[in-house]
């Protein structure tokens, strides 16, 4: 018994010093080795060989039933996937929060709004760039006419020196031909003066007819009284008659201050730049704008008519109402102020052009459109718009191409002579004068 308690203490110890670990399997004895052990007969007998036979067959019956326990008890990751899973609980399903409706509606609400806004924003750029387009094509239009108006101005000019140069040519001939007419004896001498003047006559007819020149019509009408007056003959009476008649005509005839009307659109055009163009918004009245007298109220009135009152009041300084007969036009971009300048110096370019060419229709069509344009986009209650708008107006009242009076009885009355004449019905020659007649006999 004594053995026994012994070898069950030695048995504790040893599981007591022994850590808590997974114990690691023996391997159990083939029946070869088995066979090789001695058998218990063949072993000692004493009492200490038994003890010691015993003390092994324990210690490993302990470490079988260790092995067992450790074999049976699962590991923690076999525990944990051997578990059954439970059922999560099942929460109540809620409907969505009233806010989250609300969020989802001003979300909604802000998308729509920002694709409005940015549907009007291409819809003016796209306004803007076919107002831009358009204002380019009639820009290059205007140029393409400036380029046109300035060529024929130089023609005009051109032709109007060569004019002059042949003025001065007719004149010098006809001091030439005086000089010889005046050493021409008789009937030779009447007939040179009365083709001289004739020219005189049909180029004055020329002047007035084709280039409304007045002052050239009258200075030729003139030159031919003057070479008929030469001839003395009492016949050629009547059509000098005419032709002081149609002198007269010509000096009643109204006359055109060209040089001051081109002067004038010139100022007008170098004025175009300071001109003002309209706000971007409406300016207060100022001055003009009706101020209303606070109606005093009374002091027994009920509460809401007094809020009403005040509340009416505070609106009517922030909003204001204008009433205008004709449409507002929108405010032009810089770019198209630029434009519409350069289509208004243009314009004034053809009225001058019109002006020197004595095109009255043309000239009063430009000067009309550029006052609409002063009216639509300028700011009108400013003086220098309001001193350009009376300019244009005086220079449309102007007459450019004036009705004139008909000089062709004093050519038809002289043609008529020179055709009796030279049928042989001769003009009498008329006596030489005595200091002629003297110079002859002393020759």
């Amino acid at each position: 018994m004594t053995k026994d308690k012994n070898d069950q203490q030695d048995t504790d110890k040893l599981n007591s010093d022994t850590p808590e670990q997974t114990p690691e399997l023996t391997p159990e004895p083939t029946p070869a080795a088995a066979e090789n052990k001695p058998s218990a007969s063949e072993t000692d007998t004493t009492p200490a060989a038994e003890s010691a036979q015993k003390r092994p067959a324990k210690e490993k019956a302990a470490k079988d039933a260790q092995v067992k326990e450790s074999s049976a008890k699962p590991s923690p990751a076999e525990s944990a996937s051997a578990k059954p899973k439970t059922a999560e609980p099942k929460t109540a399903r809620k409907g969505p929060h009233p806010l989250a409706w609300i969020n989802l509606i001003l979300m909604l609400g802000l998308l729509a709004l920002g694709a409005f806004a940015g549907w009007l924003v291409w819809q003016q750029q796209q306004s803007t760039s076919a107002e831009l387009a358009v204002l380019k094509d009639r820009l290059l239009q205007a140029q393409q006419q400036a380029g046109n108006l300035a060529a024929a101005e130089g023609d005009l000019l051109s032709e109007t020196q060569s004019l002059k140069n042949l003025t001065t040519t007719l004149k010098q001939q006809v001091e030439h031909n005086t000089d010889r007419l005046g050493k021409l004896p008789g009937a030779e001498r009447q007939d040179w003066l009365l083709a001289e003047a004739e020219y005189l006559l049909r180029m004055a007819n020329q002047r007035l007819l084709l280039e409304k020149d007045v002052e050239g019509s009258l200075s030729m009408l003139q030159a031919a009284d003057n070479v008929l007056v030469e001839t003395r003959n009492p016949q050629l009476n009547p059509v000098r008659k005419t032709i002081t008649e149609e002198i007269q005509s010509l000096r009643a005839s109204p006359a055109v201050d060209v040089t001051g009307a081109v002067l004038r659109l010139q100022t007008l055009q170098e004025a175009l730049p300071q001109l003002p163009w309209l706000p971007d918004r409406l300016l207060p009245d100022g001055d003009k704008a009706e101020t209303v007298a606070e109606e005093p109220q009374p002091l027994d009135q009920p509460w809401y008519l007094t809020l009403w009152h005040t509340v009416k009041e505070s609106l009517s300084t922030l909003v204001r109402f204008r009433e205008r007969s004709e449409p507002i036009a929108a405010p032009l971009s810089p770019d198209q102020q630029y434009y519409l300048q350069q289509n208004m110096h243009l314009m004034l370019e053809q009225a001058q052009v019109a002006l020197l060419r004595k095109q009255d229709d043309l000239y009063k069509h430009s000067l009309s459109r550029v006052a609409g344009w002063l009216d639509e986009y300028l700011l009108i209650d400013d003086q220098r718009t309001v001193a350009a708008k009376l300019a244009l107006q005086e220079l449309q009242g102007w007459q450019v191409n004036p009705p004139l009076p008909d000089i062709t009885g004093s050519l038809m009355q002289l043609q008529k002579l020179v055709e009796n004449q030279r049928r042989g019905s001769v003009l009498p020659r008329q006596p030489a004068p005595a200091n002629e007649a003297a110079d002859g006999g002393n020759q």
